[in-house]
């Protein structure tokens, strides 16, 4: 009797409806946020498939024939177009390789003694490392080149990916900075009772279970330094050490511009960091949200 009762209750009461006022927000964004981030996308490669002659057509969105001829041009070694466009390839993978060689063991130590150590100054200094995040480029651009001018510094790729470096060093040592603050005291603990030295305890034990965080490290600084553009325009002199966003230029002079093969190079320029953050997408999530609460 009781179970009738119960399945009439059920019957009678309304039953929870699937689709919700916040579900139907949260589509929304989702699909403007889509169309916003692939419309520039979709649109370039439209670009590099349509012909000059037709790329104003204004009464079509697609070409009405397409033509490969944009990438033959910079897939052909005797070309122009090939050769300066590998040669900022080649370039944008030196500076990032320089960059991530140099910035990798600067901000995980610098991340090491900040949350390891206790010392006078120490909050003042995290402050004024965050404070330099939000500084704008151009305000020290200028004195930079400057700089680089009197010590002859110019269109020396080294050189230059140091000032990559140095706007990228407060923002990942603080993240590292983080990541160590989330390991339990009760490891060091361990480690000390044991008999390991702070050196021995570093790099076998601390440094083996932060890879995550370190790969993370590795990934911003190349995706960083991979999309500069204002800092290689004002260092770099010479066609031979302009990196691939620069080679976006070699396109436009000043009787035409060659929209289609700026619309090609840009689909070039962004293919090695979109293969990065998708192969190495899990380590830049993990990484980054398993420093984000202190543990």
């Amino acid at each position: 009797m009781n179970t009738d009762k119960n399945t009439k209750i059920e019957k009678i009461r309304p039953k929870k409806s699937l689709i919700t006022s916040e579900g139907i927000i949260k589509n929304i964004v989702l699909i403007l946020f889509l169309i916003l981030t692939l419309t520039p996308l979709i649109w370039c490669l439209i670009m590099s498939f349509t012909p000059e002659y037709d790329m104003f057509n204004p009464t079509r969105i697609l070409p009405k024939e397409a033509t490969l001829e944009n990438f033959a041009s910079i897939l052909d070694p005797s070309t122009s177009a090939h050769e300066a466009v590998f040669r900022g390839l080649k370039n944008s993978l030196t500076m990032s390789a320089i960059t991530i060689l140099t910035g990798i063991p600067v901000t995980v130590l610098t991340g090491y003694a900040f949350s390891r150590y206790e010392f006078k100054g120490k909050n003042f200094i995290l402050r004024f490392l965050l404070i330099t995040i939000v500084i704008p480029l151009f305000t020290t651009i200028i004195p930079i080149y400057a700089l680089f001018s009197n010590y002859e510094l110019l269109d020396k790729l080294f050189w230059i990916s140091l000032i990559y470096l140095s706007a990228f060093l407060p923002m990942n040592s603080w993240i590292i900075y983080n990541y160590f603050r989330s390991i339990p005291k009760e490891l060091w603990e361990a480690a000390k009772i044991d008999g390991c030295s702070e050196i021995q305890t570093f790099f076998k034990i601390i440094l083996p279970i932060s890879y995550p965080i370190v790969i993370t490290s590795m990934l911003i600084l190349f995706l960083m330094s991979w999309n500069q553009f204002q800092i290689p325009l004002i260092l770099t002199t010479s066609q031979d050490h302009k990196v691939i966003t620069l080679v976006l230029q070699e396109f436009m002079g000043r009787d035409a511009i060659s929209y289609g093969m700026i619309a090609v190079c840009g689909i070039v320029s962004i293919l090695p960091p979109a293969l990065v953050a998708i192969v190495f997408r899990k380590f830049l999530i993990s990484g980054l949200m398993s420093g984000s609460v202190k543990g």
